[in-house]
């Protein structure tokens, strides 16, 4: 399974690694939102609107609250990857501009990121890669 990012020109004008996940909405739709591959972040974190937990980080603490649902991503056959889970979602919506992708769910694949390559890419069986040399 090939899953492919890219590199996201955020309103700072900085490129960061970034997958499209799709979110089941509240009526049945999908709602696709860009995720920050952050592999220094223990727990994936949904930006929303809602209250009730607390979340400590590098950038201190915010208030969130757990919602369970399912992050779809888009294969590069044109398959669907699905991760179900119970995943934190900010309750401000100015702590973070992107939903934050963290090692609950990234963990479940082999993460390339390649800035001189500009590639993003996460690998599950059948895929996998090779490190050689030129």
């Amino acid at each position: 399974m090939r899953i492919a990012g890219l590199w996201f020109r955020c309103d700072d004008g900085i490129a960061r690694p970034v997958v499209v996940v799709h979110l089941p909405g509240g009526d049945g739709s999908a709602h696709e939102e860009r995720f920050l591959v952050d592999r220094g972040a223990d727990r994936t974190v949904l930006s929303a609107d809602s209250s009730s937990l607390v979340l400590d980080g590098v950038g201190g603490t915010q208030d969130c609250v757990l919602v369970r649902t399912a992050l779809e991503f888009k294969r590069d056959d044109g398959g669907t990857a699905v991760v179900r889970g119970e995943f934190a979602a900010f309750t401000d919506p100015a702590a973070t501009d992107l939903s934050i992708l963290g090692r609950d769910v990234s963990n479940n694949f082999d993460l390339i990121l390649s800035w001189p390559r500009n590639e993003i890419l996460m690998l599950a069986a059948p895929h996998c890669y090779r490190v050689e040399t030129n």
